[in-house]
């Protein structure tokens, strides 16, 4: 791969100035800074973490190359520590010893009183080398924290923090069982970052998140703890991973069932910076900088931290950039001489990083050294100076509450929070709730200010108190108290008061209330008559919200819904309701009162309410004799009615049954429509219906001329089976195409299952011709990458919006697009031309992190097939389909989750698309940086 001529004079612009090559690999440099080989492949060929010890030598975990399954490398544990040595103190580190091999997958460093301590999850482990050999004679298990997922990422670390205690990041989202102060047997599936003494005591937690991987812990000069890591969000708009500003108490991360439990403040705190699909891995502080190894993006990054309220922003540049697919840094740190060393750990790694997809044991990594040339070289990592001196006055600490310096009063009033917890209950406590309340009252409350506030008065636990704070006029105070008070267990708040707070004039006291109600059950049942009341009086956005959660979450206290679309006239509560209808009833028998209402919103000249009504229709489940139904299906076949509220009506299986003219109106939408959502609606339609053998013979003729999203929908019209004759036809169709062994096995076997065995023969022998990545395939990639002409980028936005691609249905760019599939926003940052080309004609060759499919087998004998986008304590949600609703399964009813072969993405769009068409996709991809 060639830097552009634009690429270098962007990298220049930019302060990049600098050229290097080492090991085959081209790197661009900050302006002031030299880059150096500190330590060679035929050193060490693929290191991970490093850190040195008081002597200045050089620990390097180191991988074996080994991508087995991690229970299967837990079992061998083939990795190894190594210390290295530069004895001739020229700055390449020559001599190495093994000081501890048999290890798991070892994923942090830390070097500390003359141990090494080494994260190999599920543990970390302590080695000793009391005789000084460069072998550790003594080992023994520091930690344990007994899980260990598919991606090894459920531990990083091991840190050092300024107040002597060591520090390390639980990943992935599996249980784990602790004793925290004051709360022995606290059980948690979130990710953390956890701290205890070197001699196993004082275990606490700082750090709770949504997020699937925290990784590298640096602290600021100040003593504030920030973390990088991954998926701080669901991809979108070009953002993912980050840093974090990590205060205590605080929560960060997507919103996720793992949170459930967990004291918040509020909404999820938000992140320092944003880094997009980086892969952030280690982290170390230089100066006022933060450094962040970037493993997918091949690079490097600085961060200029620069006070902001009561917390930071960041000033962002490169510091390393480079510009092969191979250079994967996972660690940065300082040596002792000040110098800056980057560990490159090769191309051996592809578990779970969605740019390492082929494994490259052969591809070596190096440690590489970033020297200073100009101005002040940082001290190595001086012990922070505390910004705020622990005070032995309390006056003093209270004073410091309300200073007009943010920073200062957030300090202040973490340590007012961390007396309260050991003092709630006294005379000091009503003193520090004194405080805190004037603090509340002060302007300039940025979010992380309000955290610490409100987590201060949490720590207090005297509902009393916040029950007083709650009904002050002081909306600001209000809105913490109120907040506070429900995270704090079960209080008699009365309906009178909730209501009053409901009709708070400041938005912020409601939101203060709704966020109470969603995480307090003691609240719920005080408000369901007065929503009902103050919807149709002032029906705004935030109640509409509210009653679409009561909907999900707690349908029983929702109020007569039907009464109030009967008494409502406002369209934009109209069709909130019809929405709120739709959620509450979900699966259960719809109330035959409420169908005439669908019939009446059917008429109304509002199409958003129309279509809220057909999506109503479609999804209920109607009693066949109600008779009311009768004008519904009569809506179905109005001609002046557009297509896709028809299509919905059509969808529901007690309105419709396949006639011929309902069947002929829906093969007519498979190819006249320009929009695919209408097309995809009318091949999932068919495939409700017993169809004649003769329509079905028609549409297997028509699967060539489709989408790649409307076949998979199409086949299942196959269900009830056929003659060998119409068998045969649906098998040709699908063998021309060339798409047929990546059809998942339970499409297959379920579509096929009541055709006669020579069909299901075929079959067999067609799917088992390739296997998604097999030799076949790879050569097939091979061949069409070699004759792929030069693309247009231009050209191919249009095809990527286009009805034939239809990719933006499954993919977001910035904005817009769907988030089925991977967020394509800065795809062209970490993924070579061939990358995109595989995943675009292979898309089962390899699977993007976090949309991995499963294959769900239910213990009622049934299965399901997609992508988990949220697993609960009693429940999980897939993703099955474009067209297809999100899947919720109880736990209980799960026999077994297997990993899946076969992505949801269809194959075949190279059958599809033409050369060009297909070049010009890859370009406008590759230009998505």
């Amino acid at each position: 791969m060639k830097f552009t001529a634009l690429a270098f004079l962007l990298l220049a612009l930019s302060g990049m100035a600098k050229e290097y090559s080492f090991n085959d690999r081209r790197f661009q440099v900050a302006d002031g800074y030299t880059l150096e080989v500190a330590v060679p492949a035929a050193l060490v060929e693929r290191p991970i973490e490093a850190d040195f010890d008081a002597k200045g030598r050089l620990y390097v975990s180191e991988s074996s190359g080994s991508n087995e399954p991690a229970e299967q490398q837990l079992e061998k544990k083939p990795h190894r520590l190594l210390q290295l040595t530069d004895t001739n103190h020229d700055g390449i580190y020559d001599e190495k010893s093994v000081f501890a091999d048999g290890l798991m997958f070892p994923e942090g460093v830390l070097c500390h009183e003359g141990s090494v301590y080494v994260a190999a999850p599920p543990q970390i482990w302590k080695f000793t080398d009391a005789d000084d050999d460069g072998v550790a004679e003594k080992r023994e298990i520091w930690y344990d924290g007994k899980t260990l997922t598919g991606c090894a990422n459920d531990l990083h670390g091991p840190y050092l923090g300024p107040d002597g205690l060591i520090y390390w990041c639980k990943g992935a989202f599996a249980e784990q069982t602790h004793d925290l102060p004051a709360k022995p047997q606290w059980t948690s599936r979130a990710s953390h970052v956890f701290r205890m003494k070197p001699d196993g005591t004082q275990f606490d937690c700082v750090f709770t998140a949504g997020m699937d991987n925290p990784v590298g812990v640096a602290w600021t000069p100040e003593g504030d703890l920030m973390v990088s890591g991954t998926f701080l969000q669901q991809p979108a708009d070009g953002k993912r991973d980050g840093i974090i500003h990590a205060v205590l108490g605080g929560v960060w991360g997507k919103e996720h069932d793992v949170l459930e439990g967990h004291p918040r403040t509020g909404d999820l705190l938000p992140p320092m910076t944003h880094l997009g699909p980086a892969a952030a891995a280690g982290m170390c502080r230089y100066g006022r900088d933060l450094l962040v190894a970037q493993f997918n993006l091949h690079k490097v990054s600085r961060h200029k931290l620069i006070p902001q309220g009561a917390s930071y922003r960041t000033e962002d540049s490169d510091l390393l950039v480079s510009d092969h697919p191979d250079f994967h840094p996972t660690d940065v740190l300082q040596a002792p001489d000040g110098s800056i060393l980057v560990v490159d750990t090769g191309g051996w790694y592809k578990l779970c990083c969605p740019t390492s997809q082929l494994a490259k044991p052969n591809v070596p990594g190096a440690i590489y050294r970033l020297r200073k040339t100009g101005g002040e070289i940082p001290p190595n990592c001086p012990p922070p100076s505390w910004k705020l001196a622990q005070p032995s006055e309390f006056a003093s600490l209270v004073e410091q509450s309300q200073s007009p310096q943010l920073h200062v009063r957030r300090a202040a009033i973490e340590e007012l929070g961390a007396r309260m917890a050991t003092k709630a209950g006294t005379d000091d406590s009503e003193k520090i709730v004194s405080a805190l309340a004037r603090a509340a009252k002060l302007p300039n409350t940025d979010r992380f200010l309000e955290h610490a506030l409100i987590f201060a008065l949490m720590e207090c636990r005297d509902h009393k108190s916040l029950h007083a704070l709650a009904l002050q006029e002081h909306a600001g105070l209000q809105r913490m108290a109120i907040i506070a008070i429900s995270q704090c267990g079960p209080d008699e708040i009365t309906p009178a008061e909730l209501g009053q707070l409901l009709a708070h004039p400041e938005a912020s006291v409601r939101q203060a209330v709704f966020f109470g109600l969603r995480r307090n059950k003691s609240w719920r049942g005080a408000v369901t008559t007065w929503l009902a009341q103050h919807l149709l009086a002032q029906p705004d956005t935030m109640f509409v919200t509210l009653i679409n959660e009561y909907a999900t979450e707690m349908p029983d206290l929702l109020p007569d819904l039907g009464s109030l679309l009967r008494q409502s006239k406002a369209s934009t509560t109209r069709q909130n309701l019809l929405n709120a209808m739709r959620l509450k009833i979900g699966q259960n028998p719809w109330p035959s009162e409420w169908t005439p209402l669908l019939r009446d919103a059917l008429n109304s000249p509002d199409a958003v309410e129309v279509r809220a009504a057909a999506d109503c229709v479609a999804a209920a489940k109607f009693n066949a004799e109600d008779h009311a139904c009768e004008s519904l299906r009569a809506a179905s076949m109005n001609v002046s009615q557009p297509a896709m509220i028809r299509l919905l009506l059509l969808s529901n299986p007690t309105l419709a049954s396949g006639t011929a003219d309902q069947a002929d109106f829906c093969i007519r939408q498979l190819n006249e429509p320009k929009d695919l959502e209408t097309r995809l609606l009318a091949a999932q339609t068919l495939g409700k219906w017993k169809l004649p053998e003769a329509t079905l013979s028609l549409l297997a003729s028509k699967i060539g001329t489709l989408g790649v999203l409307e076949r998979s929908l199409l086949l299942k019209i196959f269900l009830p089976g056929g003659s060998e004759q119409l068998g045969m036809t649906v098998v040709t169709e699908l063998e021309k195409l060339g798409i047929l062994p990546t059809i998942s096995e339970a499409l297959v076997n379920e579509c096929f299952a009541n055709f006669p065995d020579p069909v299901k023969s075929r079959l067999a022998k067609s799917r088992n011709a390739a296997k998604p990545g097999g030799a076949a395939q790879q050569k097939q990639l091979a061949e069409l990458a070699t004759a792929m002409p030069k693309g247009d980028a231009q050209r191919g936005s249009i095809v990527f919006s286009s009805n034939k691609a239809s990719c933006t249905l499954c993919h977001q760019i910035g904005y817009k697009g769907g988030r089925l599939g991977p967020d394509l926003t800065k795809v062209g940052s970490i993924r070579t031309p061939r990358d995109l080309l595989e995943s675009i004609v292979l898309p089962s060759a390899s699977f993007v992190r976090s949309y991995e499919p499963v294959m769900i087998q239910k213990t009622d004998g049934s299965s399901v097939y997609g992508i988990i986008r949220n697993q609960g304590k009693n429940q999980l949600t897939l993703t099955t389909g474009v067209a297809t609703p999100e899947v919720t399964i109880v736990l209980t009813a799960v026999k077994s989750i297997t990993p899946g072969e076969f992505s949801l993405m269809p194959a075949g769009l190279d059958q599809v698309l033409s050369r060009d068409e297909l070049a010009d996709l890859v370009a406008y991809l590759m230009s998505l940086k």
